[in-house]
C-alpha cells in the first residue's frame, strides 16, 4: 500500500501597503509601494511629506550608475536642470545638495527587508543613525551590502524602466498617494 504524504508550506504573504506614484519630466511615471509593516514610523514621515506636496519640483540631485538615484532635498527646487547635469561632484551629486531637509529626523527602524534592485531605501548621515528625513534612494541594482545599515522602506512595483532613464538633474514633478 503506498502512502501519500502532504505537506503544509505556508509562506508569509506580505499586506499590500500604500502606494505613491513619482513622476519624473520627460521620463514618465514610478509606481512605489510603501511598507509600513516593516518601518511603520518612516513609512508615516514620508507620506505625510506626500500629503505637503515636499517633493514637488525637486531634483534627482545624485545618480551612480550600477548603485542609487537619490533626491528629497527641498533646496534643488532652485537648481536649474542645466547646472545640475553639467556639474558633477564626487560622489555622483550636485554639489552644494544632499544635506538640506524638511528638518523632521526620523527614528533608525530595522527590519529584514534587502537593498535588491529597485528597493527604496532612506539616506543617512551615517549607517544605522537616527537621522533620516526626506532623502531617499532606489538602488539600480543589488546592493546588499546597504543591508542592515540603512533602511528600506518600499519598491519600485511599476515604471521600473522609468527608473532605468532617470538622469542626474531630472526633476519630480510629483509625488501623489495613490492608495
Amino acid at each position: 500500500m503506498t502512502q501519500l504524504l502532504l505537506a503544509l508550506v505556508f509562506v508569509p504573504v506580505r499586506a499590500s501597503g500604500p502606494e505613491i506614484a513619482m513622476s519624473v519630466v520627460g521620463r514618465g511615471k514610478v509606481i512605489i509601494e510603501l511598507y509600513p509593516t516593516e518601518a511603520p514610523k518612516l513609512v508615516k514621515h514620508v507620506l505625510g511629506l506626500v500629503e505637503r506636496k515636499f517633493y514637488d519640483g525637486m531634483l534627482i540631485h545624485r545618480k551612480v550608475d550600477n548603485f542609487v538615484i537619490q533626491t528629497g532635498d527641498p533646496k534643488s527646487k532652485n537648481v536649474s536642470v542645466s547646472y545640475a547635469r553639467k556639474h558633477k561632484g564626487k560622489y555622483g551629486e550636485v554639489p552644494g545638495l544632499g544635506e538640506a531637509g524638511s528638518g523632521q529626523s526620523v527614528a533608525y527602524e530595522i527590519n529584514e527587508l534587502k537593498h535588491e534592485k529597485y528597493a527604496v531605501g532612506m539616506a543617512l548621515e551615517s549607517p544605522m543613525d537616527d537621522s533620516g528625513d526626506s532623502q531617499f534612494f532606489i538602488n539600480l541594482k543589488d546592493n546588499f551590502r546597504l543591508n542592515g545599515m540603512y533602511e528600506v522602506f518600499g519598491k519600485v512595483m511599476k515604471g521600473q524602466s522609468v527608473i532605468d532613464k532617470i538622469q542626474r538633474g531630472d526633476r519630480i514633478t510629483s509625488i501623489r498617494r495613490i492608495r
